[in-house]
């Protein structure tokens, strides 16, 4: 692994860990993706001895596997230590079997132990993506299920379009599109890969709001970027430059959007890789696999 790609890791693994005590109050859109990423498992019919969900943090998506999987062998991991032990101390006896601080790229578990990975809003910050569909085709056993969500291009577009113009540093996260996460599974041998996507706007009465929100949750993700976006840190004539750069998108409410491209994906590990690939290039899940979902 290059030396960027290490400091990439440190620094989502720090940025995350000191977001422990601040994470549940500020991660509304986080919530969200992931009730909304836990309804997709109740249209499939599933019945699995272990469940692996990757990227726990404080364990909102464990509680929701657990609930619907009482019977499961439930395994959590995250690649910050404090997030886990926060799981702990809250609800490991109740909700999980193990809990496990660890990179998503290398998993360490081993080839066919696990039914189903989830994982919800976390993929984004890992630097490769193909290497993390690699690690979870390796632990599914034959016919498991992998289900996530993560975030695409259009994520925070408000944000970065503010910044272009203040300097040549990249301020916001460059996600993966869609579709390129679609060629990835396939590249890695899933089947029935669906990929689809939603935008979903968080509203704010001020930037700084929004900013505090992205540092509270752990969701910085200035890669490129040496500056922090904070006042005294980036410059005070830079931070007033921005601030009025966002002004542009107010809406007639008064508030100001921050929109989220997230992105579902569902994938099968199976001993027939071949696939049916339909008109528009997006692959569909069997109508068998599929069942009512129940509230």
């Amino acid at each position: 692994m290059s030396e960027h790609a290490d400091i990439k890791k440190q620094r989502v693994r720090d940025d995350f860990s000191k977001a422990v005590a601040s994470y549940d109050t500020a991660a509304v859109l986080q919530h969200e993706v992931c009730e909304r990423t836990l309804e997709r498992v109740d249209m499939l019919k599933l019945q699995p001895r272990r469940v692996l969900d990757v990227g726990t943090a404080t364990g909102r998506s464990l509680k929701g596997l657990a609930s619907r999987f009482p019977n499961s062998s439930m395994v959590a991991c995250d690649l910050a230590l404090p997030m886990l032990l926060w799981c702990r101390r809250h609800h490991d006896a109740e909700y999980t079997n193990a809990l496990v601080c660890n990179d998503a790229e290398q998993l360490p578990f081993a080839d066919g132990s696990v039914d189903l990975v989830f994982s919800s809003s976390t993929f984004q910050w890992c630097v490769s993506l193909p290497q993390v569909f690699s690690e979870c085709m390796r632990v599914l056993r034959l016919d498991g299920v992998l289900i996530f969500s993560t975030f695409g291009p259009d994520t925070l577009h408000q944000l970065r379009d503010s910044f272009a113009g203040l300097d040549d540093y990249r301020h916001v996260h460059e996600f993966v599109d869609m579709h390129h996460i679609g060629d990835m599974l396939l590249a890695e041998h899933f089947t029935d890969p669906v990929v689809d996507m939603e935008m979903i706007d968080i509203q704010y009465q001020s930037l700084p709001q929004l900013l505090q929100d992205l540092k509270n949750t752990g969701s910085r993700g200035k890669f490129g970027s040496t500056h922090a976006t904070a006042p005294g840190l980036m410059g005070r004539q830079k931070y007033r430059m921005l601030v009025q750069a966002y002004e542009e998108y107010r809406l007639d409410n008064g508030m100001l959007p921050a929109s989220y491209e997230v992105i579902y994906g569902y994938a099968r590990k199976s001993a027939n890789p071949a696939q049916e690939t339909a008109d528009d290039n997006e692959v569909r899940i069997p109508v068998d696999r599929l069942q009512g979902r129940h509230r």
